[in-house]
């Protein structure tokens, strides 16, 4: 249940401290891991322990995408003349690109330089029977005039458009409206191409609202939070902008901690503008849904919720949620309705109560 002492962390002050103190902060740079130490300092001050775990990263997710798009452009290009070779080509670009910005592995990626990530992790005491983990990310995502989360669904679309178009070319198949369709897919790889190489080139932004809001409320309720049968862990997360691999780091390194069927992760992303929201489902691929049982409950604490602002919502990024249930866990995002990076304390206000009651009912749904 809720502590009934008064605040030490002030959500909104926490917010704009990271932001003026350490900036943007890139996957792998010195300024994400300065935002990790200063969460550490800040959970130990608390009366927590808190641990920082490193990990490596390969960060330019963007660049190896565009790498993969430009072959399967040469393959398309190939494959008028060369079927076979062009559909070889066009086949391995896809692979590689689908098994990088789903997750599953850094591909293309790993020949473009690796840096070190950490993770901040604060385990609460043994004896419970369960763990929720409470998660955020520490870094900010690019500044840039198109979202991330927006271009792997038509990246991927474009790709395995032109990589039927190689394949009925292979089979002996030809024709105007083949090769019209190929043109218009291979048109559509070039585009995301320039996006890519425009997203690889941006800075870091400051992330005021994606993520210090998410890492403040984080802090905020491993203060205010008690729960009787779960224990608490806060997993402050690095590199969640590069396909959300302090995540993936921290469910490989704790795998035999986490049981299934005793651990939900609650992630708190970009809470700090706008009404408040909970997945139904996300991903940047194939989406996955959010845990039933979690987001019946989000259903119940905003249908009484007074001003009843809080609704369901899809995401297409990649989150710690979405990264705990690929993992098979129970997972769900708190977030906000407005993705601008500004900070309304009202809003961090309402995800703090929102997501103070969703922990207490989930401590009390797992004593029924």
């Amino acid at each position: 249940m809720p502590s009934e002492t008064g605040p030490s962390i002030d959500v909104f002050a926490e917010a704009e401290a990271v932001v003026d103190r350490f900036g943007p902060r890139a996957p792998g740079s010195d300024a994400e891991r300065g935002v990790a130490e200063h969460a550490a300092e800040r959970l130990r001050a608390l009366g927590r322990e808190a641990d920082v775990e490193q990990f490596p990263v390969w960060p330019q997710w963007a660049a190896a995408a565009a790498i993969n798009a430009g072959v399967a452009i040469v393959g398309s290009v190939v494959s008028v003349s060369a079927a076979p070779l062009g559909a070889a080509l066009v086949l391995a670009a896809a692979v590689l690109t689908v098994l990088d910005l789903s997750g599953v592995a850094p591909t293309t990626r790993r020949l473009l330089g690796r840096r070190a990530s950490q993770n901040v992790i604060s385990w609460a005491g043994p004896g419970s029977p369960g763990t929720l983990v409470l998660a955020a990310h520490l870094d900010s995502p690019p500044r840039a005039l198109t979202r991330a989360s927006t271009l792997p669904r038509p990246l991927v679309a474009a790709l395995l458009l032109v990589l039927v178009c190689c394949l009925l070319r292979v089979a002996g198949l030809d024709g105007f409206g083949l090769t019209l369709v190929q043109f218009v897919a291979t048109v559509a790889l070039i585009v995301a191409v320039a996006l890519l190489i425009a997203l690889a080139l941006a800075d870091a932004g400051p992330g005021q609202n994606d993520n210090a809001s998410g890492v403040a409320l984080a802090l905020r309720l491993a203060e205010r939070v008690t729960l009787e049968r779960y224990a608490l862990a806060v997993v402050l997360t690095g590199s969640q902008t590069a396909t959300s691999q302090g995540m993936r780091a921290f469910l490989r390194r704790h795998r035999d901690r986490l049981a299934r069927d005793a651990t939900v992760v609650v992630s708190l992303e970009a809470v700090g503008s706008g009404a408040v929201r909970f997945t139904r489902r996300e991903g940047p691929l194939l989406p996955l849904r959010s845990h039933p049982q979690l987001v019946a409950l989000c259903r119940e604490v905003a249908e009484d919720t007074p001003d009843g602002a809080a609704a369901p919502t899809g995401r297409s990024a990649v989150s710690e949620a979405y990264a705990a249930r690929s993992a098979g866990l129970a997972a769900i995002t708190i977030t906000g309705s407005d993705p601008s990076d500004r900070l309304d304390e009202d809003a961090l206000a309402a995800a703090e109560a929102f997501s103070a009651e969703l922990l207490a009912r989930i401590d009390a749904l797992s004593g029924g």
